[in-house]
């Protein structure tokens, strides 16, 4: 269930609203002074090797002028809640202080002016995170809207140009290479877990080697998005967002089954429906997508991110219908969900 709001936001939106009012909206250099990565006429780090650490992130608490604040502000608030709730907050304070960190360091290097403030280097690298995530993990599937994702990267390039005045952009670019590498390297690192085929939820030490574990490649991707495609246009036209939410996934698989009661589906039909409802145990349980592969082809499965490794073989709803559907696909999703959480076999 995605939060309304974000506690590590709201402590960095303090501390922002904070230091403008301190500085006057950056216009007290004196107050700012012990701030910026840099005292104004010292040389290279000197201050941070002198033990003043605080430097490496504190600019990125500065805004000069009200608009500054409120633009950098509001992003805060959108994009940190997208990532604490799919991370946790520990991972969304850490990200933000080791982005911001390298954003100031790689801009004082490039321009060797203390002078600069803001979250905007921070910003870039939450965008970047979660862009790319957006194409790889269905955790963030449609959390950035495309006309967002267009705005950003126009501002990124309208910022290069110089027209909108002096603007921190070696901290912006540092941010979003940062976030997008970052996002990356979290979909494609630990490949090649053995694991072999069993029902139900497996721990992957526990299994055969002639299968392995491997994370989405770009032919899975755009194969899985096909198929969730097919399920979304069962929707009316107006209605299609509700695939966006846990009970609009569950609802349109039943809808789906009820339609086509007594005509047997297709292999590929069949999967789209368990990608759906594998993508509503992804929104509850934090699990993530991979595939299983062997000598005969490539099998989604969802996996736990967590140590042991454990797995969930997309076979529910063909079990379901092979039962005669003797309850709700509510009720089947319910346990499926509580045996995840426990870890339980299925």
């Amino acid at each position: 269930m995605k939060h309304r709001y974000s506690i590590v936001s709201i402590a960095i939106i303090l501390i922002c609203v904070a230091i403008a009012v301190i500085s006057k909206l950056g216009n007290s250099i004196d107050a700012l002074t012990p701030l910026f990565i840099a005292s104004p006429g010292s040389q290279g780090l000197n201050d941070v090797m002198g033990g003043q650490v605080w430097r490496l992130v504190t600019p990125m608490f500065i805004h000069f002028g009200i608009m500054h604040l409120v633009f950098n502000l509001m992003w805060v608030w959108d994009l940190g809640r997208l990532i604490e709730d799919k991370k946790g907050a520990g991972f969304y304070l850490a990200f933000v202080l080791m982005v911001g960190a390298l954003s100031n360091l790689v801009q004082y290097f490039f321009t060797g002016s203390p002078y600069f403030g803001g979250m905007s280097g921070a910003l870039y690298g939450m965008f970047g995170y979660i862009w790319i995530q957006g194409r790889h993990n269905p955790r963030f599937a449609d959390d950035l809207r495309k006309d967002t994702i267009v705005m950003m990267l126009a501002w990124f390039v309208l910022c290069w140009t110089g027209l909108l005045g002096p603007i921190a952009n070696w901290a912006h670019t540092t941010g979003l290479v940062v976030g997008v590498v970052w996002a990356y390297l979290s979909n494609t690192l630990n490949t090649n877990a053995h694991i072999g085929a069993k029902q139900g939820i497996l721990d992957g030490n526990q299994l055969p080697q002639k299968h392995s574990l491997q994370y989405l490649s770009t032919a899975d991707i755009l194969k899985f998005e096909a198929q969730r495609q097919w399920v979304r246009e069962h929707y009316l036209p107006e209605a299609r967002q509700k695939y966006d939410s846990v009970e609009g996934k569950l609802a349109i698989i039943d809808a789906i089954v009820m339609q086509q009661y007594g005509v047997k589906f297709s292999t590929d039909e069949m999967q789209s429906l368990e990608i759906t409802f594998g993508d509503a145990l992804v929104h509850v349980t934090g699990m993530e997508w991979a595939t299983l592969e062997d000598r005969s082809g490539r099998t989604p499965v969802l996996m736990t991110p967590e140590t042991p490794l454990r797995l969930w073989p997309m076979n529910t709803v063909s079990q379901w219908l092979a039962h005669g559907q003797t309850t709700s696909i509510q009720a089947v999703f319910e346990e499926a969900v509580r045996l995840v959480k426990s870890g339980s076999a299925a």
